[in-house]
């Protein structure tokens, strides 16, 4: 187990926070190959196996942990499993980077916990990009809730969705397994309806904006608390790019299997009630006015 920085020393803090970063991989290049794809984010620790990785998560609560799903000894599976299971880290989103570009497994992941799953070879904007999201997502979560507490509202989970016709006749029933389903054809009709029937969570399709990255940011104006999972040409890494910098909470390579699509949908659904559930706690201890924000919306503008 190493430290990329002495971030950890009051001493060599800055007066803006950076998120921390545990990055697990049995491979010293890949490790190497990651940290360097996330520059950015100078405060990263790295370990080798899933022990050391549980320790050092333990001994500092990482913002993120990036986690190989292959490791010896204890698997990336069994090390999410054991971080989900700890009060003190079980809200730490955990992302996946794994050669298994399995159906399956991705499903297991997210039904285990995972924030996001990418699959090798690494891709720098995609990897940055994705990285900026689960950041962004529980900082902006957090930051709206405070704003504006949520009002009541009826039990249950309503998902949103902006869908062509053929993603809806694909998806119907994968999305009405996660909860009421209200169906629009644009972001204008889908912010009306917004407003009517808050939705938990919004499935946007591409095809159906002349600009997918504005309508993220249309529909984050009016609805900033609610994760919008975005479907992409899987070929189309600068919409993949773009729209998670715009602020949604995942996109989704399509054409995509339904019970990947319900798994990520449900997975953007737990990362943003757990960030609700980490401001709550955070208003109830006395240490929650010594929160620091950190720049979520940094860019590394270097060529990747």
């Amino acid at each position: 187990m190493n430290t990329r920085s002495n971030m950890e020393n009051p001493e060599n803090r800055t007066s803006t926070y950076q998120p921390r970063l545990l990055l697990v991989d049995d491979d010293p290049a890949m490790i190497r190959v990651i940290g360097e794809m996330l520059a950015e984010f100078p405060n990263q620790r790295f370990a080798l196996t899933g022990e050391a990785a549980l320790a050092l998560a333990r001994e500092s609560t990482p913002d993120l942990i990036l986690l190989d799903a292959n490791l010896p000894n204890m698997t990336g599976f069994d090390v999410c499993e054991i971080l989900k299971g700890d009060a003190k880290l079980a809200r730490v989103p955990v992302i996946f980077i794994t050669s298994h570009d399995a159906p399956a497994l991705e499903v297991d992941a997210f039904r285990m916990g995972a924030a996001d799953y990418v699959i090798k070879p690494l891709v720098a904007p995609r990897l940055r990009a994705r990285v900026r999201a689960q950041l962004r997502l529980r900082h902006r979560v957090m930051e709206a809730q405070a704003a504006k507490p949520a009002m009541a509202k009826p039990t249950g989970v309503r998902v949103l969705g902006i869908l062509s016709d053929d993603m809806v006749e694909a998806h119907r029933h994968a999305l009405e397994a996660i909860g009421a389903l209200d169906l629009a054809k644009d972001c204008e009709a889908a912010v009306r309806l917004a407003q009517s029937k808050e939705p938990d969570a919004i499935v946007l399709d591409a095809r159906c904006c002349n600009n997918p990255c504005d309508a993220v940011r249309t529909l984050l104006a009016e609805l900033a608390h609610v994760p919008i999972v975005v479907l992409a040409d899987a070929r189309d890494i600068e919409t993949e790019q773009c729209t998670l910098d715009a602020g949604a909470a995942d996109v989704i390579a399509s054409p995509a299997r339904s019970a990947v699509l319900q798994a990520r949908v449900q997975g953007a659904l737990t990362s943003a009630r757990q960030a609700r559930e980490e401001l709550r706690a955070q208003l109830e201890s006395a240490r929650g006015a010594s929160v620091h924000p950190f720049p979520v919306f940094a860019r590394d503008t270097r060529a990747g």
